[in-house]
């Protein structure tokens, strides 16, 4: 059977086990991540977790600008409705990242800091100003309701899409943490990221027809010159660095939305 074959073969277990992952929806994955089988196996389906994950906060914003709220009010909203479903784990990688990279000396202090679950002030910086672009961004974007809803869904697949690019393309940093436990994925399962990635180019692409394909240029080069930071200053990835990565995407990908909305 070829790799294609056996993705689409293991397609609802291994989509199951991305969202029993990424999001604090009561789901188990069958079967649990484990040595002989970890999480990096089923991990090529992030994009379609991300979409379907999106599903809700794509509604919630529709129906608050139907009412009459303002799309800066519904952005804010929508995006909160994301991170209470991710159980804000991206934006964690975000915060903890910054510290490490921002405060650390050494490879073992930015690591160290990394580990550490206090915030500081690189973290919060961080985290504010990417809340600020996207909540803005998108309610730009949000003008006209069903272009706000689609781009929420695109986003969120194209920011993990990028975001595993980065996993695959580093090797893990340390021996331990999320990232070791959940494996290291094969650069050959990419291409099938990318493709359930394919709707949602294609989407943004007909939404924004210069735009969409630039924020997805500008989106992809962020994440490349993101990932070539982690590998100078702490030799790989980990698992707050992927996070960071989706929260690097999904930031530069709303920015540039919001010019053509």
């Amino acid at each position: 059977m070829s790799s294609l074959a056996q993705h689409f073969t293991r397609l609802p277990q291994d989509l199951r086990a991305c969202l029993a992952f990424l999001s604090r929806l009561p789901i188990r994955a069958k079967p649990e991540p484990s040595e002989e089988r970890p999480l990096a196996v089923s991990s090529a389906c992030l994009p379609l977790a991300g979409m379907l994950i999106a599903l809700t906060p794509a509604v919630i914003l529709s129906l608050i600008i139907s009412f009459g709220g303002s799309t800066v009010l519904a952005a804010a909203v929508a995006l909160g409705a994301m991170a209470l479903i991710t159980g804000g784990l991206h934006e964690d990688g975000l915060g903890d990242t910054a510290d490490g990279f921002g405060g650390g000396k050494t490879r073992e202090e930015r690591l160290a800091i990394m580990h550490d679950s206090r915030i500081g002030t690189y973290a919060l910086l961080a985290l504010l100003f990417t809340v600020i672009i996207k909540v803005v961004a998108l309610g730009e974007i949000s003008q006209s309701v069903g272009v706000g809803a689609f781009s929420i869904i695109c986003v969120a697949a194209l920011s993990r899409a990028l975001a595993y690019a980065h996993w695959t393309s580093l090797p893990p940093a340390r021996k331990d943490g999320v990232a070791s436990w959940a494996g290291w994925p094969k650069t050959s399962d990419l291409g099938f990221a990318v493709l359930l990635s394919v709707p949602a180019i294609l989407i943004l692409i007909v939404m924004f027809p210069f735009t969409g394909l630039l924020a997805i240029i500008l989106a992809t080069l962020g994440v490349f010159s993101f990932s070539t930071m982690a590998r100078r200053l702490i030799g790989g990835h980990t698992g707050d660095t992927i996070g960071a990565s989706e929260q690097i995407a999904a930031t530069i990908l709303f920015a540039t939305l919001a010019l053509g909305a």
